[in-house]
This record gives C-alpha cells, sequence and structure tokens, in this order.
C-alpha cells in the first residue's frame, strides 16, 4: 500500500541529536513498511498518490499547507505526543528552527480542517483527560488510536551482574508549570541511593538517539516515574534489558506490566525499600527473571516494527471493507 507521510525534515524528535531515538524508529518503520512518497513542503492534494496520508507531528508545529488536503480520498492520520501540551512558542536549539506548537483546542481544530480520520497517540487516559473537553466521548472513541512508544533498538540481553549494579536515574525534572507531573520524579532523582545522569538537554555527553539503548544497558537497573502518563522511558528502559522500576499506571497495567514479574512499581511510601533491596540483594536471580519478562514484553509486542504494522494493518481494514 502507499503512504504518504508529511513531516518536517528539521523536527527535533526526527533528529539523530535527539534525546532519543524511539521518534525517529517509528518514523522509519513506517517508511520501511510501505511504499511511501515523502511530502515536506506546501503543496496539492492532486500531487499526492496514497492510500495513507500520515502527518507525523509529534508536537503540532509543523504547518504545511495542502490544498485540497480535506477531500482527498485516502485515510489521514496524525501522530501526537505530549497530550498536556499547551499553545508556546519557541525555538529548537538542535536545528535552529523556530516554532509554534498549538494547544489542546488548536489541534483538534487543524485537524478537523485537514479531514483527519484518526489521531496516533502513544498514551490513552492521559488523550482523553485532555481533549475530552473539546470532543464528544463518542468522537474520541472512533478518532483515537492507541499505540505506545515503540523502540526500534536492539533489545538488551546483557546480564545484570554484568552491568553497573545501579538503578539509575536519567530524564527531564521541568517544573510543573504546564502540568507535566514530575513532582515524584524529581523527589526521586534526588535520593542519595539513586545514579543520577543529567538529560542530554543539559549535558551533551550523556548519550542520546540511536546511541541511547547501548547505554541503557550499561545499568542493571533504572528509573520509568511521571505522574500523568507512561512516558518513552517506559519502553526504552525493559527493551534495553534494565529492571524497570516504574511508576504505576493502568495503562501501564493494561499493556501487559505486573509488579515484580517484569517490572518494578515504586511511589513515594516503597520507594527506598524496593530500590536499596535491589541494590543490596546477594542473589540476583529474581531480578534477572524480572527485567528479562521485561525485555520480552516490548520485544514481542510494541517495538517500532509492532507500531508500523499496527498502522498497516488499521488501513488494510479500511482499504478492504
Amino acid at each position: 500500500m502507499k503512504l504518504a507521510l508529511v513531516y518536517n525534515p528539521l523536527d527535533n524528535k526526527l533528529q539523530p541529536s535527539s534525546y532519543c531515538s524511539v521518534f525517529r524508529g517509528m518514523f522509519d518503520a513506517l517508511v520501511t513498511r510501505f511504499e511511501t512518497q515523502h511530502v515536506t513542503a506546501d503543496c496539492s492534494a492532486a500531487d499526492i498518490d496514497a492510500d495513507l496520508i500520515f502527518f507525523f507531528d509529534p508536537h503540532s508545529s509543523h504547518h504545511i499547507t495542502i490544498d485540497g488536503i480535506r477531500n482527498h480520498p485516502a485515510i489521514k492520520m496524525e501522530y501526537w505526543n505530549d497530550p498536556h501540551q499547551v499553545e508556546v512558542e519557541g525555538m529548537y536549539k538542535s536545528t535552529g528552527l523556530n516554532v509554534h506548537k498549538l494547544g489542546h483546542e488548536q489541534r483538534l481544530r487543524r485537524a478537523d480542517a485537514r479531514g483527519i480520520d484518526f489521531i496516533v497517540s502513544p498514551v490513552k487516559y492521559a488523550f482523553y483527560r485532555y481533549f475530552k473537553p473539546f470532543w464528544s466521548d463518542a468522537d474520541i472513541d472512533k478518532r483515537l488510536l492507541y499505540f505506545p512508544t515503540a523502540p526500534s533498538f536492539e533489545p538488551g540481553k546483557t546480564p545484570l551482574n554484568k552491568r553497573m549494579h545501579e538503578v539509575v536515574a536519567n530524564g527531564a525534572t521541568w517544573g510543573d508549570e504546564i502540568n507535566r507531573g514530575y513532582t515524584f520524579r524529581r523527589w526521586a532523582y534526588k535520593q542519595e541511593y539513586v545514579f543520577p545522569v543529567p538529560h542530554t538537554v543539559k549535558n551533551k555527553k550523556t548519550p542520546k538517539g540511536e546511541n541511547y539503548g547501548a547505554y541503557l544497558e550499561t545499568f542493571a537497573g533504572a528509573l520509568a516515574l511521571c505522574d500523568v502518563f507512561p512516558v518513552v522511558k517506559y519502553f526504552e528502559i525493559p527493551m534495553a534489558g534494565c529492571v524497570c522500576f516504574a511508576q504505576f499506571h493502568e495503562e501501564y497495567h493494561e499493556l501487559g506490566f505486573n509488579d515484580l514479574q517484569n517490572c518494578i512499581f515504586v511511589n513515594a511510601a516503597n520507594f527506598e525499600k524496593r530500590v536499596r533491596h535491589f541494590l543490596e540483594a546477594e542473589d540476583i536471580t529474581l531480578y534477572q527473571d524480572i527485567a528479562t519478562a521485561g525485555r520480552k514484553l516490548i520485544e514481542n509486542n510494541y517495538t517500532a516494527k509492532h507500531f508500523a504494522n499496527f498502522i498497516y494493518t488499521k488501513v488494510l481494514e479500511r482499504v478492504t471493507a
């Protein structure tokens, strides 16, 4: 089938300098799965020959104009990350690109104007939380396509006893001024028994992009914490074969993660006990089993290839209906 992939080549999520490779990996997986036409500049819908027109615009910041797009017969999808995003203007430092990110209602109205059939989101409950005020329940149920962020790097199979026996704390700890939900993360990162590594935005020496998975594999454990929804590291960490210390979300549980089976759920009350038990364990067999099970869950269900197959199947269902 034919795909018209609409994107900005300077989008920071698609650069080798990005803090992680997940979004680029998902992008490349779509290219591999379909016969792909790349659309990067203003044009006419008459120039697009596709079964699927996919706007890969995680932050709704690529304001491309495609004349007649609403009436194009192809299925139309748009990829959104960060459902808590508010309207903001700024610049991607990695590329020097000036950006205007849209807020909640603006995102929906632009999607309506384009005739978008499905919004593809890596989170579910937070999507409902932030967009329900602007869409009816029926519209959300009809138009949301949900698939978690999907790593593309090779699964980490280095045994835990061959890694640094630390629980690494790596990730942004911005303030909560726009409801980013990092209250627990900021507290946890300051605890003396975790191994803090600065986010790549604050320290350019921290590995990023396609090197990040291999870097994670040097640690036995890592933290995946966010108060609002499962973030990228929920999937990168187990894929790298680390023991994933995760903040509980019902959504995470529904994806197949279970406490002490393929992850370790932590909160403020049990955090120190669970992390110290891991760090002080003389027999790490249990933890190796947890790490292996977590890796297999991602490897078998939630890689970039699985994401591309999911999108392909959805299009095929509509085309052959």
